[in-house]
């Protein structure tokens, strides 16, 4: 054993990674492999982990046969640092393979323990936190590891991991940490060695499943992308590793030959050579993208959501809380089902956090559990619209007898479906162009839910503030009426100033022709083609804003009550905003038209970049505006479709809307 000050070398040649320096250094004084650095108690072989260098882990245990083991003396590949770790700990979480393998197979040359009763194999040491290697190594993602650490002779028994690797000491799971790490791809393999581990709960009672439903980012629907980047998650390909090394993994621990020789070899070879084709395809699009930060971050994501789809399928599949469902009288006798005790029901949280997947998933798979209610007697239709999750919203619609069904529904405080779109207690804002589009939005939702319920249900009071729907609602977004009437007025204000400096030079510009006149008058150019284009320009550029300030000057003189930001106000401001861009246009392509009328018989390169620089502002303007303009468009349907059937060409932008597959719940294929 060494002290602190005899340990200082091999302290500096740590920390200046010079690792040649402190293999000769514990070649020397062997005998202090047991000896612990100051402060961190890490050893010789935590720091070899460390280091990620195999050579000098491999001199390390060569040093190690000769360092006496006893009650006294324990291995040094046993010492625990100041938060318990083994070296072997480290290397799992750290996913350093070659030194697993390495501890491993030293691991089995010998047994740790005090007395001969006690003693145990390295790989079921736990730390301070009751974690054991393979529990690390699930935490951290490492796959590859766990898969190592799963097939060591021992480790799993009757197709369930031993006790020991199950639970830490403040009861998360080893599935419950790969899932709040979202290692889906590690979770998935765990509960293909071991589907008990589903039914494993927290120290509150909380299942991975519902764990799961509360991490929306792990799943296409909770993850937003621009056009670009739903292209390239469409094109990029993902090998579905699920169904092949993991599972050809699992396998073989559960078979014995004699079974493993009844596989159809026809199937197997199918599944092989779709598996290299698979390969292949993912290995040319992996070269041929590496090194693009964005291609590569989509991909990952892209693989994230179908491991953690995978996840939700099998865990949904073993999932049997539904069943516990005992039928109780809601208030007014019109609710079903049960109110969940306890945690929130998967179903119920993942409605929450709009995770349409696992909701689809567990319909299709537990039908009954539909009829599931929250502690406030709340259906899952009213936790759709409470949380404004339109595409669920729109999956129970799917099914006429569940939409009848749920729409009666009433919760403990007297809240029918369209209280719910009142309370905007849990609303997260959906648009963010300005207050008088989220308002807008609200007042479409309200209509789209009152056309569901019952018509005298419009009419119930709640039982705490005694007011219908529509009061409520009213009352709930008194602070966002008035914000909307403030965006709008200073937007209103502030694009009439722009149209009307628009129609000044647009005017201006009809009486100074570019060229002059002759002396009766006649425009110089006059017979010249740009001449027309630029008339023609000028005359709609004109027209354009002068009806672009007509339509702002009577959006400020509008009453601004809830039923105008219903449908008045926003046709308005699309309108006013296409016109004036329409206006913004015709005003540069006729300065071009001008340019090139008067420098038409200069060279044709500078006649080309100067027609080019006239549309830089008007590129920038549509660039910087176009998502205010697409959220206009998106929040008048029937302007947009009365212009496209008179103006095809104005229904171009809805070819870059986002397009979803919408679902149907039990649909006859």
């Amino acid at each position: 054993m060494g002290t602190p000050s005899e340990m200082k070398p091999a302290y500096i040649a740590t920390l200046e990674e010079d690792w040649k320096s402190l293999a000769e250094f514990y070649e020397k004084h062997k005998d202090r492999l047991l000896t612990p650095m100051p402060v961190s108690k890490d050893t010789a072989f935590h720091m070899a982990v460390y280091s990620e260098d195999e050579k000098l882990l491999k001199c390390l245990l060569d040093y190690a046969q000769d360092v006496p083991t006893s009650q006294d003396h324990k291995h040094p590949i046993s010492i625990t640092n100041v938060y318990g770790h083994t070296p072997l700990h480290l290397a799992a979480s750290r996913g350093n393979s070659e030194a697993v393998k390495l501890l491993v197979e030293e691991s089995k040359k010998i047994l740790v323990g005090e007395s001969e009763n006690e003693k145990k194999d390295i790989m079921l040491m736990k730390n301070k936190f009751g974690e054991t290697p393979l529990f690390r190594a699930a935490a951290f993602g490492q796959t590859k590891i766990v898969k190592y650490l799963t097939h060591q002779p021992a480790q799993i028994v009757n197709d369930e991991l031993l006790l020991v690797h199950r639970q830490r000491n403040d009861g998360q799971s080893i599935l419950h940490v790969a899932v709040l790490g979202e290692n889906f791809e590690t979770a998935v393999l765990l509960l293909e060695l071991d589907k008990s581990l589903s039914k494993l709960t927290d120290s509150g009672g909380k299942t991975c499943l519902g764990l799961l439903a509360e991490i929306p980012s792990a799943f296409k629907s909770g993850h937003s992308m621009s056009i670009f980047s739903r292209y390239l998650y469409m094109c990029l390909p993902v090998q579905d590793e699920c169904d092949g090394a993991i599972n050809e993994e699992t396998r073989r621990v559960r078979e014995d030959p004699e079974s493993g020789q009844r596989r159809n070899m026809n199937s197997r070879f199918s599944n092989h050579v779709h598996g290299v084709l698979e390969w292949i395809n993912g290995s040319v699009c992996r070269f041929s993208f590496k090194g693009w930060p964005m291609v590569e971050r989509i991909w990952e994501n892209k693989r994230k959501h179908k491991f953690a789809l995978r996840l939700a399928k099998m865990l949904i599949k073993s999932d049997v809380s539904w069943d516990q469902v005992i039928a109780v009288q809601g208030l007014y006798g019109a609710s079903t089902g049960s109110p969940v005790s306890g945690p929130s029901h998967p179903l119920l949280t993942a409605t929450k956090t709009g995770i349409l997947e696992v909701v689809y998933e567990m319909l299709t798979e537990h039908p009954p559990s539909v009829d599931l209610l929250d502690k406030e007697g709340k259906n899952i239709l009213h936790v759709a619209i409470m949380y404004r999750r339109k595409d669920i919203f729109n999956l129970i619609q799917s099914n006429r007898i569940i939409s009848n069904r749920m729409s009666y529904g009433i919760g403990k405080d007297g809240y029918t479906l369209l209280h719910q779109v009142a309370n905007n207690k849990y609303y997260s804002v959906g648009s963010k162009h300005g207050p008088a589009l989220q308002l807008h939005e609200e007042l479409k939702w309200f209509t789209r839910v009152e056309k569901v319920i019952p018509s005298y249900y419009a009419k119930l009071r709640d039982s705490k503030r005694k007011m219908t729907a529509e009061e409520l609602f009213n009352y709930m977004h008194k602070k966002q009426l008035l914000a909307a009437q403030q965006w709008v007025k200073e937007t209103a204000q502030s694009c009439s100033a722009v149209a009307v400096l628009v129609a000044t030079i647009v005017f201006a510009a009809a009486y100074t022709v570019p060229g002059g006149s002759n002396d009766k008058g006649i425009p110089i150019f006059l017979h010249k083609n740009f001449f027309l284009f630029f008339t023609i320009m000028d005359v709609i550029a004109l027209a354009s804003s002068l009806t672009s300030v007509v339509m702002f000057l009577s959006i400020l003189t509008s009453p601004f009550d809830y039923e105008d930001f219903r449908n008045s106000i926003p046709r308005k401001l699309t309108l006013g905003f296409t016109l004036l861009f329409f206006s913004v246009m015709a005003t540069m392509l006729a300065f071009a038209a001008t340019i090139l009328l008067i420098v038409q018989s200069e060279k044709q390169l500078t006649a080309s970049l100067i027609s080019m620089a006239a549309f830089f502002p008007v590129s920038v303007f549509a660039l910087m505006q176009f998502r205010l303009f697409a959220a206009f468009m998106r929040s008048t349907k029937g302007i947009r479709k009365a212009m496209s059937r008179s103006l095809p060409w104005f229904g171009a932008p809805s070819l870059f809307r986002k397009r979803k597959q919408r679902r149907h719940l039990f649909q006859k294929k």
